[in-house]
């Protein structure tokens, strides 16, 4: 597939989360979340984003979640900690059944968001893969793969 074709479109009417670090969209009928990370995000902004996303993730009941954290940058090892004690706990309460993850350019970042969610997998009862091209990890979520 080409790298510059985009399979799905994400429009302003989308959006309900948008910050400098984090952009947040909510598709309704294919019951999905995407987060679009922008680059670095301090301790609060992460938190608050992810906090921003749980919330939408329960008030939707989305069953599928694209994270693409492509230019975010690294996790404090505080917010590893509190990723993966505080909110994935929470998440796994919530009717996700799906996690894509379209890996970060920085090799920290991904070392960090690995070790989270594999710290985290007896807690979740949805599936997570990781992805290089956003298409790819849209076609899964939406099982156009």
């Amino acid at each position: 597939m080409n790298s510059y074709y985009f399979c799905f479109v994400m429009t302003i009417d989308d959006v309900v989360y948008d910050k400098t670090y984090l952009t947040i969209y909510h598709k309704a009928e294919e019951q999905l979340i995407h987060l679009q990370w922008k680059g670095y995000a301090s301790s609060e902004q992460f938190r608050d984003g992810l906090n921003a996303a749980l919330e939408v993730v329960i008030e939707h009941d989305i069953q599928n979640w694209l994270g693409n954290l492509k230019l975010m940058q690294v996790i404090l090892s505080s917010d590893e900690e509190w990723a993966g004690k505080e909110w994935y706990p929470l998440i796994a309460k919530t009717k996700l059944k799906q996690m894509a993850i379209v890996t970060s350019l920085d090799y920290f970042n991904n070392t960090v968001v690995k070790r989270i969610v594999e710290k985290s997998e007896p807690l979740i009862n949805f599936e997570t893969r990781y992805f290089v091209d956003l298409n790819e990890a849209y076609d899964w979520l939406t099982k156009k793969a």
